[in-house]
């Protein structure tokens, strides 16, 4: 069973030996198929002296791991994650001099995720279902997708009304595309309604309200509860359906806690802005020559115009479960959401600006809906050069 690193919060290595004085850590950081991909040299080599009279030495590596996890999303749901490799060995003498006393090998799988302070050290939060929320709210027409950990989830169930519509068995990997699996109850891993169908195999959709109305009427995700079944018991999730018809939902996908990608809709209303900035200067309009100037000429001048957009969503009545959810998007460093136009559909970066939050319970405010601001994670203007 490989141990699980969350390169957000530190992880600790300790190695220990009575007649120790220094350790030399080689730190092998990879993708692809355990040990069989594992690079010919280490991505980094560590030295560290014994303090004082101290008979171990601490490594923390997270922050060095967290350097070749990048996260991307473009629509589709892949799996994260690196293999880490670390081998320590002991010497008795300062700076890794004399006969090494014994080596030390170690396998993880790095995710980037964290955990939380009342979770301790080097947490490794749930092997099985990766969100913390057991309550999922969908659009009525919305594909239903939710990671799990392949190393411990043995499959995952669906139910609509105590009636099984399908089951999908997980199997492990010891490849790192293979550690996180996207489980949907259409079996349609980057697809969740019908527009998306069409759109990613090159086709082309009208857009009208009465053809809206039309392709909500097919649901390719009816469930209301998933079971999933793991090595340490089972997880059940409930599913609620809201069917909305005045607002466009907008869905936000973010690496949640686990290093997971994990959706949230945002059922109700949605408004866009546009905030732009710019410089000015005094500019000299006067023509000697002529001893007059131009009345259509800018005397006032402005340069190095830009702009960025932002959006404020809703997400609508929910239940206390999505407390941890919204806290989780706020903290999240990677967060896009899904616009679908009539030919494409877009994945935009954004940054929530939403930077503080009071959660809601069902004792004390009876209906909870969060409004949630985002700005855009690039300029208006397209300046990349």
């Amino acid at each position: 069973m490989a141990t699980k690193i969350n390169v957000r919060s530190p992880f600790y290595k300790k190695t220990e030996d009575s007649s120790l004085a220094s350790a030399t850590m080689q730190l092998y950081i990879y993708t692809g198929v355990l040990t069989t991909d594992k690079p010919a040299s280490p991505q980094y080599t560590i030295t560290k002296n014994a303090i004082d009279s101290n008979t171990y030495v601490v490594f923390e590596i997270s922050e060095l791991v967290r350097d070749y996890l990048d996260i991307e999303f473009n629509g589709e749901y892949d799996s994260q994650t690196v293999w880490v490799e670390s081998d320590i060995t002991q010497y008795p003498l300062a700076d890794g001099g004399g006969t090494a006393i014994d080596t030390d090998n170690n396998n993880y799988i790095a995710f980037d995720g964290y955990g939380y302070f009342h979770e301790g050290k080097n947490p490794q939060l749930s092997r099985g279902l990766l969100m913390s929320n057991n309550t999922i709210f969908r659009l009525n027409y919305d594909n239903v997708r939710i990671p799990v950990f392949t190393e411990d989830t043995n499959s995952v169930t669906f139910l609509y009304k105590g009636e099984e519509k399908r089951t999908q068995t997980v199997s492990s990997s010891t490849n790192t595309n293979g550690q996180i699996d996207y489980i949907t109850v259409s079996g349609l891993d980057d697809n969740d309604t019908y527009r998306e169908r069409v759109i990613n195999d090159n086709g082309t959709l009208e857009d009208s309200i009465c053809l809206d109305q039309f392709l909500r009427s097919f649901d390719v995700g009816e469930v209301d509860t998933i079971i999933i079944d793991t090595d340490s018991g089972s997880e059940v999730v409930k599913i609620n359906t809201i069917n909305e018809c005045k607002f466009d939902p907008y869905k936000v996908t973010f690496v949640n806690k686990f290093g997971a990608l994990q959706d949230l809709w945002f059922f109700k209303k949605s408004v866009e802005t546009t905030n732009v900035t710019s410089e000015q200067f005094k500019a000299s309009i006067f023509d000697q020559s002529t001893l007059s100037y131009k009345t259509y000429k800018h005397q006032q001048q402005a340069f190095l115009a830009q702009g960025k957009d932002r959006i404020v969503m809703n997400t609508g009545y929910v239940n206390d479960d999505y407390n941890a959810v919204l806290e989780e998007l706020l903290l999240s460093e990677q967060v896009w959401y899904t616009k679908i136009t009539e030919t494409e559909e877009q994945v935009i970066p954004v940054i929530p600006q939403t930077k503080s939050i009071t959660y809601k319970t069902s004792v004390n405010d009876k209906l909870a809906n969060y409004t949630v601001e985002f700005e855009h994670a690039f300029d208006k203007i397209n300046n990349i050069r």
